[in-house]
């Protein structure tokens, strides 16, 4: 964030621009504005703050002198020095899974060479590899947390102020939608469903959108997302709800859980560290919300795809009721 500092008749506004691959401080941004002599005190106050976040966007989106930095050299800085500090850790060792297979096509490109075309010969690549073990294509599903591991390295770079964007953003297609379709055509049932517009996955920028929950049970369990972290696990998030009657089933890493009840007029805080997972108990209505988050944040479905929740909410003489999970491990 930009400071700011009296001289006078003019105000320093200084950014800091935080650390270079070696670990020394990059020399902060300067910038000495005069407030327009008319001004009230206040009005004062209050250009300074807008001279200050249009200052700070501009050193944010110029990026900083790079040399010959990699993606592999990059990369090796995030897992020694970055990702310790924000990631949990079942999401590095994801990471590293994605990593082994990025560097080989991807590592030796410098940063600020990077363009959309190398990810999507990257990701046509991925399609043609043939699993050792299976013997079969890796999945779109695989191919696609590639895609997220690289968006959220490049994201952390924009922040560090090694590239002015993230230049994987949108460059990532599902192969797999017309089969899709037609699973979807031969009966089985739509759970939920996720509309959100594209924005950056950048610093500052924030994402959103809608989910769609349908009522129903499978056995005695209720209908419910998927659930997930965040790459970034330190990334809270607000839910909305919009229409329905459901539950936010939360856990983090250490244990702790809990279930925040939503009706329609009310919002819901994901704190910092917890996988969250919408749960529909309607018997006939739709539970629909509206959630947003920082933008570079990413999703870790894979650990919660792995190990399961702690918890289940099913259904106990008519009313929802929580239960262990004796499939969690």
């Amino acid at each position: 964030m930009a400071s700011i500092r009296k001289r006078g008749s003019s105000y320093l506004i200084v950014v800091s621009m935080g650390y270079d691959y070696n670990g020394k401080r990059i020399k902060p941004q300067q910038k000495t504005v005069h407030p327009p002599e008319e001004l009230t005190p206040r009005q004062v106050e209050k250009w300074l703050n807008e001279q200050a976040v249009l200052f700070e966007r501009d050193c944010r989106h110029t990026p900083q002198p790079v040399q010959q930095l990699t993606l592999a050299k990059y990369i090796d800085l995030r897992l020694t020095d970055i990702a310790p500090g924000k990631l949990a850790k079942s999401t590095i060792r994801r990471d590293r899974q994605d990593i082994e297979r990025i560097l080989p096509a991807l590592g030796h490109y410098k940063l600020t060479e990077l363009r959309p075309e190398h990810f999507r010969n990257f990701y046509a690549e991925l399609r043609k590899v043939i699993r050792p073990d299976t013997k079969k294509p890796l999945s779109e599903y695989t191919i696609e947390g590639v895609h997220a591991t690289l968006c959220s390295i490049l994201s952390d770079a924009v922040e560090g102020g090694f590239l002015s964007h993230n230049p994987a953003w949108r460059t990532y297609r599902y192969a797999g939608r017309k089969c899709e379709k037609k699973i979807a055509d031969e009966g089985d049932s739509l759970i939920y469903e996720f509309h959100g517009l594209p924005v950056p996955e950048t610093p500052g920028d924030f994402a959103f959108g809608c989910s769609i929950l349908n009522p129903g049970k499978i056995g005695d369990e209720y209908y419910f997302t998927k659930g997930h972290f965040h790459t970034l696990l330190e990334t809270g998030e607000v839910y909305y709800c919009l229409k329905g009657h459901g539950y936010m089933l939360l856990e983090n890493p250490e244990g702790d859980w809990s279930a925040q009840e939503m009706h329609a007029g009310e919002a819901v805080y994901v704190p910092p560290r917890y996988a969250h997972r919408s749960i529909n108990v309607s018997p006939d209505e739709q539970l629909i919300t509206f959630f947003v988050y920082r933008a570079d944040a990413g999703h870790d479905y894979g650990t919660i795809e792995t190990k399961g929740y702690r918890k289940l909410l099913v259904e106990r003489d008519g009313q929802p009721a929580i239960i262990d999970n004796p499939n969690w491990k």
